[in-house]
């Protein structure tokens, strides 16, 4: 989807940026065309979302990594990693956790450098599956991992509050480079 320009506002303005004052007045019209515009409680929601959704943007650089020379092949878990994002088909909520595994290829990152890659590539519309690709094709490109395993579990709140209208929680894996029974022992625990 192609996003029009907008207005620049001055020196080192963005001219694709997106217009949180031109989508609050659509979310106004979509409101009103549903028949929602004469709720009182709804008067400043079509800015809070066009906020919100203005912070979902793909167009970010990811963070890089400052690789820390190391001799170890041992596996690095990280457990637990919460994450948040707007499923991309309904913009509706799933949250959960991320586990990652690495099996290091002579280099290592500082820790905060997963939650960080992790945060990245939620902060746009998305998929699940998607974002385990993503983070875990990252982690490999950046690090020339031997192997990666990331498993996000998540409820998805487009399953629970429309079409299926079930609770659970939703397991995806993604894998790259060489994954063996010891980097898949290490992230099962």
């Amino acid at each position: 989807m192609a996003r029009s320009p907008t207005k620049s506002t001055g020196a080192g303005s963005d001219l694709s940026a997106p217009s949180v004052e031109q989508a609050a007045t659509h979310l106004r019209a979509a409101l009103d065309a549903l028949g929602l515009g004469d709720d009182p409680e709804l008067a400043t929601t079509p800015e809070r979302v066009a906020e919100m959704l203005s912070g979902f943007r793909a167009d970010q650089p990811a963070p890089r990594p400052v690789p820390i020379p190391t001799e170890s092949r041992d596996p690095i878990v990280i457990r637990g990693l919460p994450y948040h994002s707007l499923c991309a088909h309904h913009l509706l909520p799933f949250f959960g956790t991320c586990d990652i595994a690495v099996r290091p290829a002579g280099s290592i990152v500082g820790l905060g450098w997963y939650a960080r890659i992790l945060d990245h590539f939620s902060r746009q519309p998305q998929l699940q599956e998607r974002l385990a690709d993503q983070v875990a094709g990252v982690i490999s490109t950046e690090l020339g991992a031997v192997g990666v395993i990331v498993r996000l579990e998540a409820r998805q709140l487009c399953v629970e509050m429309r079409g299926a209208r079930s609770s659970g929680r939703y397991t995806v894996t993604a894998r790259r480079g060489e994954v063996d029974g010891r980097l898949e022992g290490a992230i099962a625990g």
